[in-house]
């Protein structure tokens, strides 16, 4: 029988040693002068945000969302992120994050677009039709699915 508390201890326990970093202005400026300089340096890359906890003074990781030419498929997408993360790792001496906008869901979109950063654009009109679209989408799904929760939950958010 699976003693609940006891994983909820070791759940806390374990979230507590997820190892966390404080940099200075200066260090944080020259990460992103290098996850820059990483990012220019790929031509498949259209425009790239960052966002997440390294936007905060304490951070796990280095969280990147980047939009990549549309000639990359999923599969491909999936080995490209990986790729960039092994590398951008050994520049930073931090862990990376990657994602790639192209195929993610439209509430991760929003969030990084309404929290995030933009660190390069190669493409501004891309990128600026990319915000557009997402924006609209999102509130247009979001009208929905406020009305759905106030009707099956009764919740009002």
């Amino acid at each position: 029988m699976l003693n609940i508390s006891k994983v909820k201890l070791e759940m806390v326990l374990d979230m507590q040693s997820i190892k966390r970093y404080e940099i200075t202005d200066v260090q944080r400026k020259n990460i992103l002068d290098s996850i820059q300089s990483v990012l220019m340096g790929k031509k498949e890359i259209l425009f790239a945000y960052l966002h997440g906890s390294f936007l905060q003074n304490l951070f796990r990781d280095v969280d990147l969302a980047i939009y990549v030419d549309q000639d990359i498929g999923r599969k491909e997408a999936f080995h490209f992120e990986l790729a960039l993360e092994r590398e951008l790792d050994e520049h930073l001496s931090f862990p990376a994050d990657v994602r790639i906008l192209n195929y993610s869901p439209l509430s991760f979109k929003f969030k990084v677009l309404k929290d995030g950063k933009l660190l390069i654009t190669q493409d501004e009109g891309l990128r600026s039709d990319f915000e557009s679209l997402t924006m609209n989408e999102y509130h247009d799904f979001n009208f929905y699915r406020k009305r759905y929760m106030k009707e099956v939950f009764g919740l009002e958010i």
